[in-house]
């Protein structure tokens, strides 16, 4: 059986996202609106505590702060 290759993966799937890079990209999936103040300090204590970002994107930021 022959390995496939991962040339045909864009390079950003192939690169380890931040913790935080992971919170925003849940944000732009789900359209939600810019961090206020209160909510980067929570993401931040939160990442800290080892969170891990889906929890903490649902727990702080949460998809009722979705906008359409």
């Amino acid at each position: 059986m022959t390995p496939t290759s991962d040339a045909a993966e864009p390079d950003y799937l192939a690169t380890r996202l931040t913790w935080m890079q992971q919170v925003e990209l849940h944000m732009r999936a789900h359209n939600s609106a810019p961090l206020n103040a209160r909510q980067k300090r929570r993401l931040r204590i939160a990442q800290d505590n080892d969170v891990e970002p889906w929890d903490a994107f649902t727990q702080i930021v949460g998809t009722d702060h979705v906008q359409f």
